[in-house]
């Protein structure tokens, strides 16, 4: 048999639960006590039990009663984990689109989509926010009166926002309506102040965040029995923002970004292979080369990383990364240089150390002595 509370498993011959304490009123020695409470006393406390803005419980056993609540979530109440996990689909999306159509590199992309999540996440927040305090999630994007329902929500008069416009005086009012935000939401109002990059996303995801100022809006809110709905501006927002970031992938910018992370992914390369030698992972069949170089050659750079089934590949054209890296020692340390392609763009035997947008050139195949010495694995 199992316990009528907490569903812990219990023997027949037990008296109480020894997880939770409930008694077992199946118990011949236990059937006496349900002589000590009156059928009165039982409808009194089901009803305690069915007030929903006492307790969020779905079921509560007393005296060997089960009684069933007809909890609801209190008027007002934000479902904000539903916008974040949209959020997080549209930024996978984005992601997958940067993979298969625009052939940006790993790294690249996960730069976009970190930027892309981090950016829309804020204004999400910050909708949700607003939301909680009985506005529209759309209102933070209506110049002036968006913060005229900040100062609603914080101080509990949206005409207060005018304050900002008195000089010196403004300032420090408007550090103090954040650290109000804070306290109406029953969080530390200086961590809000100071620190609201954290703050705020619990107050906006948390749901023992619940608003207790002063708003007017709040309060016709909550007066009408609605909810808001939290998908529609968090979808909205992730929409304008994916498609602008699509849009600038087609901008100069978008071209500055992937020459500098060709330049990264190389850099990354060179590293995993200085470290490779350090360990002694890599040997170089010739010991007489150390001062002349070394060579690692590869045709596909992936092949060189830990995680092979990752591919490192052009931010340029999306094509495998191919050539050689030449190890020169001096004295307990390597110098780099890096001939690399991705069959249109390159580097032809540069120093890592030196590698700017500028040097990338047009090199469309990499050639290597077949008498150059070679490193190879130890193993």
């Amino acid at each position: 048999m199992f316990c009528p509370r907490c569903g812990a498993e219990m023997k027949p011959e037990q008296r109480y639960c020894m997880k939770c304490g409930a008694l077992n009123y199946e118990h011949p020695d236990n059937q006496k006590m349900k002589n000590y409470i009156t059928p009165e006393e039982f409808e009194q406390a089901n009803k305690d039990y069915n007030d929903a803005s006492k307790h969020e419980v779905d079921t509560v056993e007393f005296a060997g009663r089960t009684y069933e609540t007809k909890t609801k979530k209190k008027k007002g109440y934000i479902d904000a984990r539903s916008a974040i996990l949209l959020l997080l689909l549209i930024t996978i999306i984005l992601g997958l689109l940067a993979y298969f159509w625009l052939n940006y590199s790993i790294s690249f992309i996960l730069a976009i989509c970190v930027i892309y999540f981090l950016l829309s996440f804020y204004v999400i927040v910050s909708s949700l926010i607003y939301m909680k305090g009985g506005y529209s999630g759309f209102v933070p994007i209506v110049p002036f009166y968006s913060q005229y329902a900040y100062y609603d929500i914080a101080v509990g008069n949206g005409w207060k926002f005018l304050f900002l416009f008195i000089p010196i005086f403004g300032f420090f009012y408007g550090m103090y309506a954040n650290y109000r935000l804070g306290k109406v939401f029953n969080k530390n109002g200086w961590l809000t102040l100071f620190f609201p990059i954290i703050m705020l996303p619990i107050i906006a995801l948390s749901d023992k965040a619940v608003y207790q100022g002063k708003g007017k809006q709040y309060t016709k809110f909550v007066a009408s029995e609605k909810r808001r709905n939290v998908q529609l501006p968090a979808f909205v927002y992730s929409i304008i923002f994916f498609l602008i970031f699509v849009g600038l992938s087609y901008t100069p910018l978008a071209s500055l970004g992937k020459q500098y992370f060709y330049i990264f992914d190389v850099k990354l390369l060179v590293n995993q292979v200085n470290q490779n030698i350090i360990d002694g992972f890599y040997l170089c069949e010739d010991s007489s080369a150390d001062k002349n170089g070394c060579y690692v050659k590869f045709s596909n750079a992936s092949d060189l990383t830990d995680y092979p089934f990752i591919p490192i590949r052009s931010s340029l054209n999306g094509k495998k990364l191919q050539g050689y890296i030449k190890a020169v020692r001096k004295k307990e340390d390597y110098t780099y240089y890096v001939s690399i392609t991705d069959g249109e763009n390159g580097f032809q035997n540069k120093n890592v150390n030196n590698l700017t947008i500028q040097s990338l050139d047009k090199v469309n195949k990499i050639k290597l002595s077949k008498d150059a010495p070679l490193y190879k694995k130890s193993f």
